[in-house]
């Protein structure tokens, strides 16, 4: 079956392609739900590395035409894709972000979706393009993937115009990547093509436009490239426009904030700087033995969720802290829970007291995550404080005996944080042995005692999944992805 607006492309066909390219699974069904549904679309640009894209190592940039808009929202919400909330700085006219998962890898899929001809230059300016009709009848099946691309004529006077916008606010230059993407384009055009879809746009091609070209490919002359993306941008220099009135204002607060961010956020708490989950975020904990894999998970987890979603890592365990985007926040009260000469004489003078203080810096780290997850970002919880087992794993310490003050006090703060508690905790089980076997100068029995024990652990109203975590680390990670996907 020919799918209309997509010249030659056939849905079998395709399919066929797609399973010998280096793509993941789910994007093969979502062009065949594309291609089967007549939305007109395509991967306007980039397309030198379209099979990293498709694989989930970079963006998937989609144009739909907007006419098609609500067709093509149906179809990706119907493949269980979440749409992302974009930070202000990233946010421009006809633009969406959606984000899919690949159940055979875990690789994450962004949707960079464009209803119309939009680039961003810097916060707050972009670039509008006014080819929409003629883009779209100038699109070519790509022959690895089978998905609709613009033509190397097309994607070379649209290449060349970005570079030159990109330059407007910096030095002038052509990143290598980008001077690699140039020259795969252009040996690809035929000038005769690319003469009549300029008088199609109604563009003016240089007189040196054939010297350039025979520049830029035999001797990678940026000088050419730079001469013709000035010829190409001067001509559509009025599609350059601001989203805001003050845009240059914004521009530059958010290119000095965005650049100190990191370092201040060490001392000022966790910054959004990802886009969010539309609908709201997640606290996901993680408890399990010693030798179960939890630090090494969360860790993983946290890589793997911060490609596009803002995510930080919180560890509930004795010596409790916070990491956002690779820095540990600091904490006015940390140096109480380290593994310093001081720190451990305190504990020594504080003695019931200090745990106390442990559960009370706890409590006020679950009301950051909390605080968090109802901006809708994620936190991985590395442990969680229970109260089902006293004595270890992570639970009350000053519950045997008689009791007193400090254990009530003790018992009350609890409660308190388990009352809050996590939305999602996943229980790592392994057997004695294997744990063992990870963790051969960790203490046996208590290794023991904690496998026992796990499946006692309840977490209030969380959704508390078991995995089997003597499998294969690269097996685990994938089962929790899974997991963590279907319920965020």
């Amino acid at each position: 079956m020919i799918v209309a607006n997509h010249p030659t492309i056939h849905v079998s066909e395709t399919q066929d392609k797609i399973t010998c390219a280096h793509v993941t699974a789910e994007t093969a069904r979502l062009l065949a739900d594309l291609l089967q549904a007549n939305v007109r679309f395509a991967h306007w640009k980039g397309n030198t590395h379209l099979q990293a894209s498709l694989s989930g190592k970079t963006d998937i940039d989609i144009l739909v035409h907007p006419a098609d808009r609500l067709l093509y929202e149906m179809i990706v919400r119907k493949r269980s894709y979440k749409k992302l909330n974009t930070q202000p700085w990233n946010a421009y006219p006809a633009l969406e972000d959606w984000l899919g998962f690949d159940y055979d890898t875990g690789a994450l899929l962004h949707l960079h979706t464009h209803y119309d001809l939009v680039n961003g230059i810097t916060y707050g300016r972009y670039l509008q393009l006014p080819w929409l009709d003629q883009f779209f009848a100038h699109l070519q099946p790509d022959k690895q993937t089978g998905w609709p691309i613009p033509t190397p004529e097309l994607e070379t006077i649209v290449l060349l115009v970005r570079l030159q916008a990109n330059n407007l606010y910096k030095k002038p230059g052509i990143p290598g990547g980008k001077q690699n993407e140039l020259i795969t384009l252009l040996s690809q055009v035929q000038t005769n093509v690319f003469r009549g879809l300029c008088r199609e746009l109604q563009m003016n091609v240089p007189e040196s436009f054939d010297s350039d070209i025979d520049r830029i490919l035999k001797d990678r002359n940026v000088q050419a490239m730079l001469h013709l993306s000035s010829f190409f941008y001067h001509q559509v220099s009025d599609c350059v426009k601001s989203k805001w009135r003050l845009a240059t204002v914004k521009t530059f607060y958010y290119k000095h904030f965005l650049k100190k961010a990191r370092y201040i956020s060490q001392f000022t708490g966790p910054l959004q700087l990802k886009k969010t989950i539309t609908g709201g975020g997640k606290i996901i904990a993680f408890v399990g033995s010693d030798g179960s894999g939890k630090s090494t998970i969360c860790n993983e987890l946290v890589k793997w969720l911060t490609f596009k979603i803002d995510t930080h890592y919180f560890y509930f365990g004795k010596r409790p802290n916070i990491k956002s985007y690779d820095h540990s926040l600091f904490s006015r009260t940390g140096f109480l829970f380290n593994n310093t000469f001081v720190s451990r004489y305190f504990r020594k003078l504080a003695a019931g007291c200090y745990y106390l203080l442990l559960i009370s810096k706890k409590i006020s780290m679950l009301r950051l995550a909390k605080g968090l997850s109802k901006k809708s970002s994620l936190v991985i919880c590395d442990r969680f404080p229970q109260q089902n087992v006293k004595g270890f794993f992570d639970g009350p310490k000053l519950q045997s005996g008689n009791g007193g003050w400090l254990s009530n006090i003790e018992k009350k703060q609890f409660n308190r944080f388990c009352r809050a508690g996590a939305d999602i905790v996943f229980r790592l089980n392994i057997s004695p042995e294997v744990a063992a076997s990870r963790k051969t100068d960790h203490d046996h029995k208590m290794i023991e005692k904690k496998c026992i024990h796990l499946s006692r652990l309840t977490f209030g109203n969380a959704t508390v999944i078991d995995v089997d975590a003597a499998m294969p680390l690269e097996q685990v990670l994938l089962n929790i992805k899974r997991n963590i996907w279907e319920n965020i």
